[in-house]
């Protein structure tokens, strides 16, 4: 493997090890880790976590950083509620939620954290696509407010700074179905 064919055949800035092998199935496992380590130490490409590379540190996407440095996984909670403009905080970290275990990452991007949810309740997310390539999946708002209060033990709405302007509220009552009792009883206007 050469890095001009790496470069060439991968249009996303970040890409995995796993997403290399497609690329290169004749290669072992063994050959393309080594190919990609001298990839780095050339600063042709930064090595980002075991098995996670980009071509240029300083284009990293952050949401996108989230949905690869742990799968499955989508954006939600603060992090899409703030994306959507419901809440008006900035957060400090990125908060995913994934059927697996809970996790907590921290590298020079940024925070990630991961929510574990019950396999039942993870849906609810699209993809969003990347100028110059690259995606990550984020949670629609109705789903993002729901994981909200079902992550955050919200049972009323008071004081909270949300702008709900946006929320379609036939979808939200659809989604409010699938959680817990407490969850459907929090009125919203």
């Amino acid at each position: 493997m050469k890095y001009i064919q790496l470069r060439n055949l991968v249009q996303e800035n970040i890409f995995t090890l796993l997403e290399i092998k497609q690329y290169f199935s004749e290669k072992t496992d063994d050959e393309i880790r080594i190919q990609l380590s001298r990839f780095a130490k050339r600063g042709l490409i930064t090595a980002i976590k075991r098995g996670i590379y980009c071509f240029d540190s300083t284009k990293i996407d952050e949401l996108e950083l989230a949905n690869k440095l742990y799968k499955p996984s989508y954006i939600s909670v603060e992090t899409a509620l703030n994306y959507y403009g419901i809440i008006p905080d900035v957060v400090s970290e990125v908060v995913s939620v994934t059927p697996t275990t809970t996790k907590y990452f921290s590298n020079s991007w940024g925070k990630y954290r991961y929510l574990k949810i019950k396999k039942e309740l993870f849906w609810g997310y699209s993809q969003v696509e990347l100028v110059g390539g690259g995606f990550y999946l984020l949670a629609e708002k109705e789903k993002a407010l729901l994981d909200y209060f079902y992550f955050r033990k919200i049972r009323q709405i008071g004081d909270l700074r949300l702008d709900l302007k946006g929320i379609n509220k036939k979808l939200y009552i659809k989604y409010a179905n699938y959680y817990p009792k407490w969850i459907r009883r929090i009125k919203h206007e």
